[in-house]
């Protein structure tokens, strides 16, 4: 009777602490391989898709690579997206980025209903979601782990400035030595522009100290189209203190 009690009490304990975790997986749309960074670990599991397990619920940053060969056979890795995510305990996060339409596909199912094989893409660029979980009572109306009231995919933004706008820009720009000659040309170039949150983003590393980056940052923000998006300019940034101080403004004008 003993046993029977402490076998069931471990069957107890590992459940929960299995539905404590959280997990992600990313995916290409394209269907190309990858590899990821979360949180600063970088996972070396090159493939088509890449399954991090054991994750703590909550948020992390993380960082889609491609991996293409050279002439020589030798893989070289190429960053395509950076952002964050908020996982939920239990949930495994799945992720499929699309590199030529920029869009981020995010969804959410039980770990223990997950299959390791997702559905093939359904063609280029387009992808076969598995069936979800999406009931919104599962944790109340707690949205520490994640805002569903977002869609889980949507059209991508498009502002005024073009590509070709950009470019001219960035030759200007390149002929400034300081960063207050810099700023002072992108001024007068965006003139009645909107931009998205990956084109501000281009336009930070122009500038030498990151807190111009800032300042240019809450500067861009009311032109920008993508608003919400507008919290992964932290990747732009080494210091705690400029990300909180861009954190901040970003709450504090939603």
């Amino acid at each position: 009777m003993k046993r029977l009690l402490l076998l069931s009490f471990f069957l107890i304990t590992g459940i929960t602490c299995a539905s404590a975790q959280s997990m992600l997986k990313v995916r290409l749309a394209t269907n190309e391989r990858l590899n990821v960074e979360v949180d600063g670990r970088y996972f070396n599991k090159k493939g088509t898709s890449v399954t991090v397990g054991d994750l703590p619920p909550g948020r992390h940053r993380f960082t889609i690579y491609t991996v293409q060969q050279d002439r020589r056979g030798r893989g070289r890795e190429e960053a395509i997206y950076s952002g964050k995510i908020v996982t939920i305990p239990g949930y495994v996060s799945i992720i499929t980025y699309d590199p030529d339409t920029r869009e981020l596909l995010k969804q959410e199912q039980e770990i223990s209903t997950f299959q390791q094989n997702m559905p093939p893409a359904n063609g280029a660029g387009n992808y076969s979601a598995p069936q979800v979980n999406n009931n919104n009572n599962d944790y109340g109306n707690d949205n520490k782990y994640i805002d569903r009231s977002r869609p889980v995919a949507s059209p991508v933004a498009a502002g005024s400035l073009t590509d070709s706008k950009i470019n001219d820009l960035k030759a200007k720009v390149a002929d400034k030595k300081t960063d207050t000659e810099k700023w002072n040309t992108l001024k007068d170039g965006l003139k009645n522009e909107t931009e998205t949150t990956d084109q501000v983003a281009a336009m930070m590393d122009w500038f030498n100290f990151e807190s111009t980056k800032v300042d240019f940052a809450k500067w861009a923000y009311p032109n920008c189209v993508d608003k919400q998006n507008f919290s992964t300019l932290d990747n732009k940034l080494s210091y705690k203190n400029y990300v909180d101080d861009l954190d901040k403004f970003i709450q504090d004008n939603k």
